[in-house]
């Protein structure tokens, strides 16, 4: 019996990583004024999820400043997920997908070219238990509470 169900990690292009890279994350709308030092919390090659102090609407463009060997890099607020009552989780999707990030070594799936990149080490992010998503991640992809 062949299932139709949708296999999430099945669509993901690259595998995320859980990484603590310091940033810098500035609004590229005019209307919007807002820029904020934080880290990311998972990236990949298509993007990262950033911890923020306030929402972002999906859709506004941003700067990634301060990225490791000093690049930059602009993106879309893909999505934006509260997370107690004082911060957000900005899922942020790159223009350009690579490894801006640094990591080395890569997963498979990041490419050639993301392989090429300038090999830095981010800082592991500390392992907190039972506190919310980031004990929700499996070894093969992304966890959907909503999904099963």
């Amino acid at each position: 019996m062949e299932s139709n169900a949708k296999s999430y990690e099945a669509e993901r292009r690259s595998t995320r990583i859980r990484a603590q890279i310091p940033l810098r994350v500035t609004s590229l709308n005019p209307a919007i004024q807002f820029s904020e030092q934080c880290h990311t919390l998972v990236v990949n090659t298509e993007g990262c999820g950033v911890r923020l102090s306030r929402p972002l609407e999906a859709g506004v463009p941003v700067r990634l400043e301060e990225l490791p060997g000093g690049h930059t890099a602009t993106a879309l607020v893909a999505n934006c997920v509260p997370l107690g009552a004082k911060f957000w989780i900005v899922g942020l999707a790159l223009d350009e997908p690579g490894n801006i990030w640094g990591i080395h070594p890569v997963p498979a799936n990041w490419g050639e070219q993301a392989k090429l990149a300038t090999p830095t080490m981010p800082t592991p992010l500390a392992v907190k238990k039972d506190e919310w998503p980031f004990t929700q991640f499996s070894s093969r992809g992304e966890f959907h509470p909503g999904r099963k």
